[in-house]
């Protein structure tokens, strides 16, 4: 089997709920991009990025050209069952840009599993569990004002974990955190995000007030660059630290585990670029004894599958994942949404990603 071409499309998905950290808030239209990856046997594999300037420095223009004019025709000719040997030709015309090599990655795996016939976990290493425990997250769109109600209203959805965003106000993240805590009770666990809002000193001191409300971990107080001030919160505070921004590739997970800048990582399956190396990543972590989750870039089904294939494949995922971006949208690419009930989402067992993507809804969102 041979990779005959891929086809690229940028799309807008409008969002159904707001969603904002504190980089930014994500626009009405989230952009994302689509590739479809063509074989000579007549199979068709899907992959995603994810793009969010604010967060990485991809954005969806600069993916789809990357896509076009250089990676693609690298791969043209291929065994798409090469897996290791195309991201070393890709790597060897072009650095970096691991969002768009994610897509790439995400339609190899995909279309092995078509096939093969085998769902992408069982090529990642099995099945390890069915379902996966997720997170809802509570945005700074949110005000504080509705907080309360909106966490007690996914608690009883069956939401056992709840993330805030916090990070721009110290006083206000502490009220927040306090909101949800007399709202829900013991019925769900609370993480924190700050997405590297906060100083040294300042996350030390809000975190402090903040484990009162027992917090089950806090994520990325600090600059990802940073990984002296994470190492000084992580020694501080009884919560345990995970890392997110600070960990891109297996190398930047390797010299967090060096410096103990984190108790625990949080593997975003684009980030490292795909499945191929978040399992380089998921690798170290578990040599380290660090625990992981899969997070979240807001990913239509198609990215969400990838990132739940993994969960499901890796030992190591052991904390509630964020695999829930569809929810936040008002329209998908896919034909029919990954499942998520009663604060679970459930592994696609179809080959491949298990999703079929919508050629009719593709060309509507290709539209901005």
């Amino acid at each position: 089997m041979k990779v005959t071409g891929v086809e690229v499309f940028p799309v807008h998905i409008p969002m159904k709920i707001p969603f904002a950290t504190s980089l930014g808030a994500l626009p009405p239209k989230a952009k994302r991009v689509i590739v479809i990856l063509r074989t000579d046997e007549g199979l068709a594999g899907v992959g995603e990025a994810a793009p969010d300037p604010s967060y990485h420095d991809e954005t969806m223009e600069g993916i789809v050209d990357t896509l076009r004019e250089y990676m693609v025709p690298v791969i043209v000719g291929e065994d798409p069952s090469d897996i290791e040997r195309i991201h070393e030709k890709v790597r060897r015309v072009i650095v970096g840009n691991t969002f768009a090599l994610s897509a790439l990655d995400f339609a190899l795996y995909d279309v092995i599993g078509r096939r093969t016939g085998l769902p992408v976990c069982r090529l990642l290493g099995g099945l390890f569990r069915e379902k996966v425990p997720v997170v809802w997250v509570l945005s700074l769109a949110t005000r504080l004002d509705d907080m309360a109600g909106e966490a007690e209203a996914m608690a009883g959805k069956g939401f056992k974990t709840l993330k805030i965003k916090v990070g721009v106000d110290p006083r206000l993240d502490v009220e927040r955190v306090k909101a949800v805590r007399e709202a829900v009770g013991d019925r769900a666990e609370i993480r924190v995000d700050a997405n590297q809002g906060w100083t040294v000193d300042k996350a030390i001191s809000t975190i402090r007030r903040m484990e009162r409300y027992e917090l089950q971990l806090v994520e990325q107080p600090v600059a990802g660059w940073d990984l002296k001030g994470m190492a000084r919160v992580a020694k501080a505070v009884d919560t345990p630290v995970m890392a997110d921004e600070s960990v891109f590739t297996p190398e930047t997970a390797l010299k967090v585990v060096e410096m103990e800048a984190a108790d625990i990582i949080n593997i975003k399956v684009m980030k490292p670029g795909g499945l191929h190396n978040s399992k380089k990543v998921a690798a170290i972590a578990e040599a380290a004894g660090i625990p992981c989750l899969v997070g979240s870039m807001l990913e239509t089904g198609v990215g969400t599958a990838a990132g739940v294939h993994f969960a499901a494949a890796h030992h190591v995922v052991s904390y509630p994942c964020e695999t829930i971006g569809p929810l936040y949208f008002g329209d998908d690419v896919v034909e029919e949404p990954v499942k998520t009930e009663g604060g679970y989402v459930y592994v696609p067992q179809k080959p491949g990603l298990g999703v079929q993507l919508s050629l009719e809804k593709l060309r509507r969102l290709s539209k901005p």
